[in-house]
């Protein structure tokens, strides 16, 4: 056993960084002044922040538009557009249709409707200037699909959810 009197604790200086290396086999080069790492300057460079001000007016705005049951869904997005006189895109639509009416793929060619009910798949296009165009994707319960230009009437089977974006005032 050993006597407490006799261990004496080491002095503050003992444990410091450069008393253990000088203590150690390995001599510290005279040269060695010079820093570690990267030369001042490369690389790292602090990066300028970037600033976003969602309150700018030439920010894209989502709309939700609900469209009731047996209500023509083109019409609905036109008119809210014509309402608020503002150009939009359609970026989005969920829900059930139960008519669509969509144009042949040739052009100058008559439009044909399609009866469901059907599931909406996707709905995008755009209303700018009194002018649209739209392309619609939907499938029926069989596993039929059909995609197209939307030429008339898109006919909802139940509520039908459609975003929009408002991309400038007219």
């Amino acid at each position: 056993m050993v006597n407490p009197s006799t261990i004496t604790p080491p002095s503050s200086e003992e444990h410091t960084f450069h008393n253990a290396i000088e203590s150690s086999s390995h001599q510290i080069p005279p040269s060695s002044n010079k820093s570690r790492g990267r030369p001042l300057g490369s690389k790292n460079k602090p990066k300028i922040p970037l600033v976003i001000n969602q309150d700018s007016d030439l920010a894209l705005k989502p709309i939700f538009i609900q469209v009731p049951k047996n209500s023509d869904v083109i019409e609905a997005v036109v008119q809210f557009a014509r309402q608020c006189q503002v150009s939009i895109t359609v970026q989005s639509a969920s829900g059930s249709i139960l008519e669509a009416t969509l144009c042949q793929t040739l052009p100058d060619t008559s439009t044909f409707v399609v009866f469901g009910p059907f599931t909406l798949i996707s709905l995008t296009g755009t209303y700018i200037n009194n002018n649209c165009s739209f392309r619609i994707s939907f499938c029926s319960n069989l596993g039929q699909s059909f995609t197209g230009i939307v030429g008339g009437k898109i006919i909802a089977g139940d509520d039908v959810n459609v975003v929009v974006t408002i991309l400038k005032e007219l």
